[in-house]
């Protein structure tokens, strides 16, 4: 049964009369243990805002004579488990808080009830229910927030590791797998009428299926990375040899130091400047094709351009070069760059990559 109190005094008087001193002592407390959300002015409010509320809970269990919980405290307490998880702060911090905050409400409010309750041990061990059952509420859906939380940041580097999966496939073993697929394809359009020719784009095919192979051992052992690109101009003039098409006249210009570059920098710029030529040479039919990359220190810009038969961006492709296009904005975003995209039915198309570079100080290096 409920505890009951006279009906000239409200019980609710014993929290009102303390409360600006519990929430002082709690926040002092915080600040002296150390705790983590003390840190954080933000988290200190909050924790401040939760006492308020479990200290509210407990002014009307007192005037019900029976434990009150607001019906709102989920809402508060999905909050707070949300912004913790985000901030990367562990729930040992939350405990820990609301420990604190229980040992000095309930010293406080211990001295209140003795001083002026008519029945101080029923008084008392109402407040020590309501107040353990409004924290123990909060903390359960807080803790059931934070797990949610976690799990979503956990789902969406899955499906970022899927996408960087999906990337590697399409440009190192689908391009390989093309590369291979159109030297056998003029190995065997030259047979019969220049053997050595033949010959050359059989071995090139047979170069290309290995590169492929090693490609596929580095992704599926651990999904190690490829090595990364020593020289940017030497993997293009390779790739270029790799595709040559008698039908397509292809220039290439590198300007600028290398050594600006971060070697991931150079290794993604090489993946994405490939791919937009294999979609040039591959879909759009040119005759000729213009390839430039200028490296400054604060920045490497490329284009390539084809004169070949164009699309219309802003309309799904729905066969081959859907993915490719995709996986050449994924690259450059990821390196804080970004990809542009121009083109039209019957005027070829403008590839143009933007990549920010840090600023490296060798002096400083050799100091």
């Amino acid at each position: 049964m409920g505890a009951e109190f006279g009906a000239g005094s409200d019980p609710a008087r014993f929290v009102d009369a303390c409360r600006a001193e519990i929430l002082e002592e709690f926040e002092s407390e915080l600040q002296a243990t150390g705790n983590a959300l003390s840190a954080d002015p933000s988290a200190i409010r909050q924790a401040l805002m939760t006492a308020q509320y479990v200290l509210d809970d407990v002014a009307a269990t007192l005037r019900t004579g029976k434990v009150q919980v607001n019906d709102l405290y989920k809402f508060h307490a999905w909050e707070v488990g949300i912004s913790r998880a985000a901030s990367g702060v562990h729930p040992r911090a939350s405990l820990e808080a609301g420990s604190l905050f229980f040992k000095s409400a309930l010293t406080h409010l211990a001295r209140r009830i003795a001083a002026d309750s008519d029945r101080p041990s029923d008084t008392f061990a109402l407040v020590a229910t309501g107040m353990e059952e409004s924290l123990s509420r909060r903390v359960r859906e807080a803790s059931e927030s934070y797990t949610g939380f976690l799990l979503n940041q956990v789902h969406e580097v899955q499906e970022e590791e899927r996408r960087r999966i999906a990337r590697d496939l399409h440009d190192r073993i689908g391009h390989g797998i093309s590369v291979a697929h159109q030297q056998l394809a003029l190995s065997e359009l030259h047979r019969d009428t220049d053997p050595a020719r033949a010959a050359i784009k059989m071995g090139v095919a047979q170069q290309v299926i290995r590169e492929a192979m090693e490609n596929l051992r580095q992704i599926t052992s651990e999904l190690h990375p490829q090595v990364p690109v020593k020289s940017l101009e030497k993997a293009l003039l390779g790739f270029l040899e790799a595709v040559e098409d008698e039908a397509v006249s292809v220039g290439l210009d590198v300007n600028g130091d290398e050594s600006w570059a971060e070697p991931r920098v150079l290794d993604e710029s090489f993946l994405i400047i490939r791919e937009a030529t294999r979609n040039a040479l591959t879909h759009g039919t040119p005759t000729v094709i213009l390839m430039r990359v200028d490296i400054a220190p604060h920045v490497l810009q490329a284009f390539v351009q084809d004169n070949g038969r164009g699309f219309e961006p802003s309309r799904p492709r729905v066969r081959n070069g859907g993915v490719g296009l995709t996986s050449m904005r994924e690259r450059a975003e990821l390196l804080g760059g970004r990809l542009a995209i121009t083109s039209e039915p019957g005027n070829g198309c403008l590839v143009e990559l933007f990549i920010p570079l840090k600023r490296q100080s060798r002096e400083s290096e050799q100091l």
